[in-house]
């Protein structure tokens, strides 16, 4: 109470005072609780841009895609053949790995662990398990690319190279194969990434520069294209060194630990190198003409040439504004035409980021296309799609250089979603042609007819009919087997070890001498005819199924689309 103010007044104004004092602390604290939430949102809202969440989220949709309806489609030949050499103990791997099947290594080694680790829970190897792991690498690859993409031009372009990549169908059908394509592509982009986080970035380059190191050993190892690839990182360094880009001093910086980076790997390399003595086994592959360059575009387009003139309007859009970018002229012609406004500094350093990453993108995807293409018409035959899809993330990534080459924000956003919708209109499409060879129905249709005793032969098997049916036989368990006295019988277990010297008589399955022979050993016989080559082929199963109508009584038939079963009585 103040000296001498009355005792009432004193309560007055003592009451007063502590209204004051309770209503400024109310707004104190409410301007705290309205900070601190705002900050709260804000902190949110990082989280949820943050390469964690949106990395997370994009993955989640591309594993999603991986596995929807993976177990349906049946196995193809050379799933077919993954599966063979993965289950064998792994000494007989490494026997087989540096006998005759040095390629994709990597990968079979990972599959025998992973149906090792899948068999000790119980699952047996089906479909969707032996496929199971190239829809995991496929994710991941989507993630780093869309990580590589937003680290350069921002969350909305990444999102939209992602989607281009993500919804391509051949990727698609990397995705779920049972071959080392998903994994090799997951070490490729990871390797693309990290050599130019170490270009474009001052943290960290050591690391990145190890990770690059690291990522295309092992892509090596998984596929020999790689090898292709890594030699357009050196065309794409050896540009970036002489061309005026904005990485050529960046580029000059490093030269000593790139060079160290390149000659660490091909060192690394060298056992690869050493196990391809064998001989290459692409012999099957035709010589390309060049309109296959065309059609091999048109194959990464989804096969629609409108989506392929699209995606090509959009690289001459991106390449073309880099180029302007990258001299003053062009500079003020971008200006003039509204591309920058005159104070836009930061803008005009985006666009000249074009140049360096479209450079990239060209030798990543054409060096190997054309060396793959020139070296065919010399020696080993290497131009397919198949093994060419180790392109297709520059492919898809060239489309995304247009659109941030576009000058307006509401522009980008409208066309990206553009691009990523035509892009998916062709998901759906996969999903429905899915189906490359269909074993599976052939297979089960001779598993519920099988009795004991029964008889299984088996044309042409040289080109995957016997072990095409084991497969399933072993999948899906059942009494049904090939004996080891059935004409034509053999193992590519056996053949892969002894190649060339283990020359199996895939013949003796349309001889009748042999069929005779067999057939008199057991009661009922399966015949089966799938994957035959030629018309020569043809020819010899047609007369070969005359011969048995004519001395054995049919009592079932079926046909699928790979498999043709006759079941015969042989009393």
């Amino acid at each position: 109470m103040r000296e001498g103010m009355p005792h009432g007044e004193a309560e007055q104004f003592a009451g007063v005072r502590v209204g004051v004092d309770v209503t400024d602390r109310e707004r104190s604290r409410v301007a705290l609780d309205v900070a601190g939430t705002s900050a709260l949102t804000r902190a949110r809202w990082r989280w949820l841009r943050s390469n964690w969440c949106v990395g997370s989220l994009v993955g989640a949709i591309a594993l999603g895609l991986g596995l929807y309806h993976i177990g349906e489609p049946s196995l193809w030949f050379d799933e077919m053949l993954s599966v063979e050499r993965a289950s064998q103990p792994l000494p007989m791997l490494w026997r087989i790995v540096n006998a005759s099947q040095p390629n994709m290594a990597l990968y079979y080694f990972i599959l025998h662990f992973w149906l090792r680790f899948t068999s000790l829970l119980g699952f047996q190897p089906t479909e969707a398990v032996v496929r199971f792991p190239s829809a995991v690498f496929a994710a991941g690859a989507v993630v780093v690319l869309f990580l590589l993409v937003r680290h350069l031009f921002g969350l909305l372009v990444g999102l939209t190279g992602a989607a281009l990549y993500m919804f391509n169908t051949v990727q698609l059908i990397d995705t779920q194969d049972t071959r080392s394509y998903a994994l090799q592509l997951l070490f490729l982009i990871f390797g693309w990434y990290a050599l130019l986080m170490a270009l474009t970035t001052d943290r960290h380059q050591k690391r990145w520069l190890i990770g690059y190191v690291v990522a295309m050993t092992l892509a090596v190892y998984t596929h020999y294209f790689s090898l292709l690839v890594l030699f357009a990182q050196g065309v794409a360094l050896l540009a970036l060194l002489l061309l005026p880009t904005a990485w050529q001093q960046r580029t000059r910086n490093l030269f000593r630990p790139l060079l160290v980076s390149l000659s660490g790997i091909t060192i690394l390399v060298l056992p690869m190198m050493y196990a391809s003595r064998v001989g290459a086994q692409t012999g099957w592959l035709p010589i390309p003409e060049p309109k296959a360059m065309l059609s091999l575009l048109k194959v990464f387009a989804n096969g629609s040439s409108a989506y392929l003139l699209l995606i090509g309007a959009m690289t001459v859009l991106g390449l073309l504004t880099a180029s302007l970018a990258s001299f003053p002229d062009g500079q003020r012609l971008l200006a003039r035409m509204s591309f920058v406004s005159g104070s836009d500094d930061k803008r005009m350093a985006r666009y000249q980021l074009l140049a360096p990453f479209g450079l990239a993108l060209i030798c990543w995807l054409w060096a190997p296309i054309i060396v793959s293409y020139v070296v065919t018409h010399i020696s080993i035959h290497l131009f397919s799609s198949r093994y060419l899809v180790a392109t297709l993330p520059a492919f898809c990534l060239l489309a995304v250089l247009g659109l941030w080459a576009l000058p307006w924000r509401w522009v980008r956003a409208f066309v990206a979603l553009g691009l990523v919708l035509l892009a998916m209109i062709f998901v759906p499409n996969y999903y429905a042609s899915a189906q490359v060879e269909q074993w599976n129905t052939g297979a089960f249709w001779i598993e519920q007819h099988y009795q004991p005793n029964d008889g299984l032969v088996c044309y042409d098997n040289l080109k995957g009919c016997q072990v095409g049916l084991e497969y399933y036989f072993h999948a899906y368990p059942t009494q049904a087997h090939f004996d080891a006295d059935s004409p034509g019988s053999f193992s590519y277990v056996q053949y892969d070890l002894q190649r060339p010297a283990y020359t199996p008589d895939a013949a003796q399955a349309v001889n009748p001498a042999a069929l005779q022979q067999y057939a008199a050993e057991h009661p009922r016989l399966f015949y089966i005819i799938a994957h035959l080559g030629n018309q020569t082929e043809v020819q010899r199963s047609t007369a070969a199924v005359a011969w048995l109508n004519s001395h054995y009584q049919l009592i079932g038939h079926m046909q699928s689309g790979t498999v043709n079963v006759y079941l015969y009585n042989t009393r």
